[in-house]
């Protein structure tokens, strides 16, 4: 049985970690791009929200974040657990 390259594991492991952060960054991007477009529309036409609505949607945003955290953290947990059985990291 060959000897496991540690670094070489590591360093594709880290380049993953990046990619899910990246990944991670552009959904709260995006989520974050709609919730203001959405507001800045409601409000520019003169229109007012309630503080509660306003909660609200702050409650959902900061759902939605966490749920995707979450998401990207079990993927990467899921990538380290197996990162040895992986073909492409060989």
């Amino acid at each position: 049985m060959a000897e496991i390259n540690e670094q070489h594991y590591k360093k594709w492991l880290t380049l993953d970690s990046a990619v899910i952060v990246i990944m991670w960054l552009a959904l709260v991007l995006s989520e974050t791009y709609v919730a203001y477009y959405i507001l800045h529309s409601v409000t520019s036409q003169g229109l007012e929200l309630p503080m509660f609505l306003i909660g609200i949607y702050g409650l959902f945003l900061l759902l939605m974040f966490t749920i995707n955290g979450l998401g990207c953290y079990k993927v990467w947990v899921s990538i380290k657990e197996h990162m040895y059985e992986f073909e492409y990291y060989g």
